[in-house]
């Protein structure tokens, strides 16, 4: 077993940590939680036969699927790494054609399904219903806002900024639609067909970078394969609010496998007269292998799954540039989830399975959990009773709370 390296990512954000914390200190927290909680099995005391309840590991949180193949994004409670009731409800089963992968903004409550059919990309807001006594259970307010069309999009990703950036295979961009434009496409000022994509050439030849105006309809191509050297054909995205992550899915060892950017990336100022550079600055962090589908990120690493000649892997990038392989055996892995604890959730299409594995330290082929089952499954997000968005009813809107 390999000790984790003290040195951690110098992209990390302070928010993104504090936000996550040790796993200790929610250890504790959850199991001061779980020793108030009754058993609600109604059984009487044995005191010679004591009824030990083991406390929950992990806190109240539903795990996000989305599946090709089923058209529809569905969701479990976990338990312990596991779903409760060993299968999936439906949370959006209509109006999709192709969703492949989700993100969810854990501060607004916002759901992002990339929809490779209809070549949008759609947001829906959920929320928990504790109304019933049967316990909680997810539903959305019924709205299908469309943020983006045209756009041959498989993978997608919210930061802590709410900012939201895809990858267009086709095109072969890595783009970013800023927040602001995202609260004016959900009061109705505009829609996804009134914005304009801007492109790394432009803003590099006229050395700007992304616009913060708060009526802008720009959405920014920041890193183009047509551009820049790290961009083949990008795959999942993932920002921790100040850097910007990305995977190849073509030729990762020549460009890739796992490139670093800037979310607002601006060119390097030059001397008098001195070279300009062609491109937004960005570098390989990996060239491990040359495909790649999802990327994650924890505190302290970057994990991906790769998939090359029917052996599926989740791999694990270092600060130092070491890449391990935490879980093997995997038939065709796709989306991933890091929960900011210790445990990593990663989507087997080919299996139609969901598994957990332990990402706390660093080992080589991690033990892995199945904690749920869907056909295809794909697209993978998390929600929990930690996240801001947990306590959000459906008619909080109507009380300016959130956009």
């Amino acid at each position: 077993m390999l000790m984790l390296p003290a040195l951690v990512f110098a992209a990390c954000s302070t928010q993104l940590s504090q936000a996550t914390g040790m796993h200790l200190k929610g250890a504790a927290t959850r199991s001061r939680s779980a020793s108030g909680s009754s058993s609600g099995g109604g059984e009487s005391a044995d005191y010679f036969n004591p009824i030990q309840n083991a406390p929950q590991l992990t806190p109240k949180q539903f795990l996000l699927i989305s599946s090709s193949v089923e058209q529809k994004v569905v969701y479990t409670e976990l338990k312990n790494f596991k779903s409760t009731t060993g299968r999936t409800f439906a949370l959006v089963d209509s109006g999709l054609m192709d969703p492949r992968g989700i993100a969810f903004d854990r501060d607004r409550g916002a759901l992002y399904v990339a929809d490779k059919g209809a070549k949008k990309i759609f947001r829906y807001h959920i929320y928990v219903d504790d109304s019933h006594s049967s316990g909680l259970s997810l539903t959305t307010d019924g709205v299908q806002l469309s943020i983006m069309q045209n756009a041959d999009v498989e993978w997608l990703h919210v930061d802590i900024n709410g900012d939201v950036f895809y990858s267009d295979e086709k095109d072969k961009t890595i783009n970013r639609i800023p927040v602001n434009v995202i609260d004016m496409l959900s009061k109705g000022d505009y829609a996804a067909s009134d914005l304009s994509l801007v492109s790394e050439k432009k803003m590099v030849a006229s050395n700007s970078g992304v616009s913060e105006s708060s009526h802008s309809k720009e959405v920014y191509s920041i890193y183009e394969g047509a551009t820049n050297p790290h961009v083949s054909t990008p795959a999942g995205v993932v920002s921790d609010g100040a850097r910007l992550y990305w995977v190849n899915a073509v030729d990762g060892k020549k460009v890739g496998t796992v490139a670093e950017g800037f979310v607002d990336p601006h060119l390097p100022k030059t001397e008098k007269g001195g070279k300009v550079a062609a491109a937004f600055p960005s570098v390989a962090l990996s060239n491990q292998t040359d495909t790649a589908s999802a990327i994650a990120k924890s505190n302290k690493l970057i994990f991906f799954t790769s998939a090359e000649k029917g052996l599926g892997k989740v791999s694990s990038l270092t600060s130092n540039g070491q890449v391990f392989d935490v879980a093997t055996g995997l038939s065709q892995p796709k989306g991933l989830s890091w929960d900011g604890d210790q445990t990593l959730y990663v989507a087997d299409e080919a299996a139609s399975a969901v598994y957990s594995l332990p990402v706390g330290r660093l080992m080589e082929n991690a033990p892995l959990t199945r904690s749920a089952v869907l056909n295809g499954a794909f697209g993978l997000a998390l929600f929990s009773e930690f996240d801001q968005a947990w306590t959000m009813r459906i008619n909080d809107d109507k009380k300016g709370s959130w956009w």
